[in-house]
């Protein structure tokens, strides 16, 4: 059985840094009126309040179920709320609890912890020939599970690890050839590839 919480813990430890106040980042800003009316975090917008372990501060505000959260509450983050967050938010409220468990399941809740669960499902659920609405519910767990059978892990986790991809190099062109973004581009790429077959990740978690 794989521990949803040590896995966690464990990306924040590899990927993850400590308190972050990149203006670059559009996670680093928080706005209470766009975070109140379910608008994504831009840069610019708002304060720069930063993020940690990286959990943003939309992040910290919906576990917490408040509406505003400060740079103060950011940089007094502990890690075991970091990982709380992430069974929380990033496991159990969008769904993946439905998901056959296994390493390219991994790397989905690794992509959502980044990109956002709605996204990740949504790219997940068009892999996988399912309704791209968003919603992890039964229909797509089935069909991910007859998928992901048909493949087999080590394919299944290449294919993944390519949609996943293509996705980075979109967002990171989406400005133009200085989108700010490009220069997060190869570290999303090497999380990315990290879960492939090969890795020492890959061997850890079999």
């Amino acid at each position: 059985m794989i521990d949803i919480a040590k896995f966690i813990a464990g990306y924040i430890k590899d990927h993850e840094g400590g308190l972050s106040m990149d203006p670059a980042d559009n996670g680093n800003w928080f706005d209470p009126v766009s975070y109140a009316a379910n608008i994504p975090q831009q840069r610019n917008v708002g304060k720069l309040i930063g993020s940690k372990f990286g959990v943003t501060g939309y992040a910290l505000a919906q576990y917490r179920k408040v509406g505003i959260v400060t740079r103060a509450d950011i940089a007094n983050l502990t890690m075991d709320e970091a990982v709380a967050i992430g069974v929380r938010l990033y496991y159990k409220v969008p769904g993946f609890d439905k998901l056959l468990v296994n390493r390219v399941t991994l790397s989905i809740i690794d992509m959502a912890w980044g990109a956002g669960p709605d996204r990740a499902i949504r790219l997940m659920q068009k892999m996988i020939g399912a309704a791209v609405d968003g919603n992890l519910g039964p229909a797509t767990a089935r069909a991910y599970a007859t998928w992901f059978n048909s493949l087999g892990e080590a394919k299944a986790a290449q294919a993944w690890a390519d949609v996943r991809n293509a996705f980075y190099q979109r967002i990171a062109s989406n400005e133009g050839p200085n989108d700010p973004d490009r220069r997060f581009l190869r570290g999303w790429i090497n999380r990315s590839n990290s879960f492939l077959p090969g890795t020492s990740w890959w061997s850890a978690w079999a």
